[in-house]
């Protein structure tokens, strides 16, 4: 009895939590899915009960004017059994809700909005008011435009990863214009830029892949629990490729204008860097360990003439090939001239 009792209780005050603020409403389903993703399975039976129940002993309200019927917090009442939020708590919060947004699960920004009301009360009488509106955070790349990703894709692969949950869909592969097939194990999310990358299983096959949410069409979340990979580890995976086609560490040396390598001095590239005048005066010579990767060229090759590298060979090579054909697109004698270039 006394089991029966505490249960009742922990699966009311759950639907309590599950409440949305007036005047958002929650038919009796979405309650349903909400206390399923906190792992509580009950009827649509149960749930009506409940609701009668706490109906009569907390100011909840029910919009009876048409069916599904919608329930929601009395205006107002929510905010008695809310815990004020702290100054600190309430700038974090409005940060979060800036910097975060494409990362949060779009149902949780929902869920989130009382909070974020309640963060600007409580921050509104203080110097802290702005303080959301006065920071930012800015590309240092080129920023390009994010790519549209289709309706319902990021909701079912939030669910499906919030689940533990294989996911179907289409997939288009990049250069190709038909989609195929696929059964997903969803393993986590990374955002490179614009764009959203789901890091996954396809089928039965243990290589982990990285699919871009906005060439996935057509998902549906299965009941099929997701196979993880052994001894997978997201943030390990993350870091990694984060270097971006990282052919492991190498000795940089390469020779700045002194304007180039002015802002190194401030950030440097690794622990180990150190910094030379040359003897001509005009040029310094930079020397760190970094990761020999796709970011270090876009970097390099970012500063045009104001930097030579000189070792590794290879990377010297390397940079001095792409250059002769940079050289060669511009003065190719076969390709007509430039209207502006003309005589």
């Amino acid at each position: 009895m006394r089991q029966e009792t505490e249960r009742t209780l922990a699966r009311q005050w759950a639907l309590l939590r599950c409440m949305p603020p007036w005047p958002r409403k929650a038919t009796v389903g979405d309650l349903m899915a909400a206390l399923e993703d906190r792992k509580i399975s009950v009827t649509r039976r149960t749930v009506e009960r409940d609701l009668q129940a706490l109906s009569q002993q907390f100011p909840l309200a029910v919009d009876d004017k048409g069916k599904p019927y919608g329930w929601c917090w009395a205006k107002g009442a929510n905010q008695e059994f809310t815990p004020r939020l702290t100054t600190s708590q309430s700038v974090a919060l409005l940060l979060a809700r800036v910097h975060l947004r494409t990362l949060l699960p779009r149902v949780m920004l929902k869920e989130l909005i009382p909070l974020f009301d309640s963060a600007e009360q409580e921050v509104a009488a203080t110097g802290w008011k702005h303080w959301h509106r006065e920071t930012a955070v800015i590309p240092s790349s080129l920023a390009l435009l994010p790519p549209t990703i289709g309706r319902g894709v990021m909701e079912c692969v939030q669910e499906a990863l919030a689940r533990g949950c294989c996911l179907s869909g289409r997939y288009r592969s990049k250069g190709s214009t038909a989609a195929k097939e696929l059964t997903v194990h969803p393993l986590g999310l990374i955002v490179r830029g614009p764009v959203h990358y789901l890091v996954a299983t396809l089928y039965d096959y243990a290589d982990v892949r990285q699919l871009a949410l906005h060439r996935l069409s057509h998902t549906e979340v299965l009941a099929t629990p997701r196979k993880k990979p052994p001894r997978f580890d997201f943030q390990k995976y993350a870091a990694e490729a984060a270097k971006y086609n990282s052919q492991g560490l190498i000795r940089l040396v390469a020779h700045f204008d002194q304007a180039a390598a002015e802002h190194l001095r401030e950030t440097p590239l690794s622990p180990d860097q150190t910094i030379k005048a040359l003897d001509d005066g005009s040029r310094l010579e930079v020397e760190a360990t970094v990761e020999n990767d796709e970011t270090l060229r876009w970097w390099l090759l970012g500063f045009g003439d104001m930097v030579e590298v000189r070792q590794p060979r290879s990377l010297r090579k390397e940079l001095r090939d792409h250059a002769e054909g940079m050289w060669k697109a511009y003065t190719d004698a076969k390709e007509a001239r430039h209207p502006d270039e003309r005589s």
